[in-house]
């Protein structure tokens, strides 16, 4: 009679104990697998419990221009008939945001004492000049006698009505 030997109980029959035996390389990338699978299921649930939308608006208000003022800041040398001379303006800028002085439109003197009204006149100018939030700026302009200027237009101060265009510079 022959006997049989039959592995003993957590052996493999090969000699080996179950403790010993390693799974296939397949058995663990697949463990890995489903153990990513599960990870991943878990936190886009617990990511995605936290989402949320809304509606509604938000509002913001604008400035209102200030209109800046022109005033004399040197005059140029003495005039006389035919003769032309710089002279410079202070332009303030009162508002919030910075600006830039885009143009200085002509200007043309009143009368003054017996001497006729444009008798002094200043041609425009693009200056370009840039004013800072609450500050001022200068912009120089020439100004003419006209040559054909009475006795009356001696010693006179001529003040030159002026518009400038100023542009936000923001």
């Amino acid at each position: 009679m022959t006997q049989t030997h039959l592995p003993a109980p957590g052996t493999s029959g090969s000699g080996e104990d179950a403790e010993e035996r390693r799974p296939s390389r397949r058995g663990r990338r697949a463990a890995v697998i489903v153990g990513l699978v599960a990870l991943l299921a878990t936190a886009g649930i617990a990511f995605a419990a936290w989402l949320a939308s809304g509606t509604g608006s938000g509002q913001v208000t604008s400035t209102q221009a200030v209109n800046s003022v022109i005033t004399p800041a040197a005059n140029g040398t003495a005039l006389y008939p035919g003769a032309t001379t710089d002279f410079t303006v202070t332009v303030t800028n009162p508002n919030a945001y910075p600006v830039t002085v885009t143009q200085v439109f002509a200007g043309s003197s009143d009368e003054i004492g017996g001497c006729a009204a444009g008798t002094v006149t200043s041609a425009a100018v693009a200056p370009n000049t840039a004013i800072a939030p609450n500050a001022t700026g200068t912009v120089t302009l020439s100004a003419t006698m006209n040559p054909g200027a009475t006795d009356a237009c001696q010693n006179k101060v001529f003040s030159l009505p002026l518009n400038a265009q100023l542009a936000s510079n923001g």
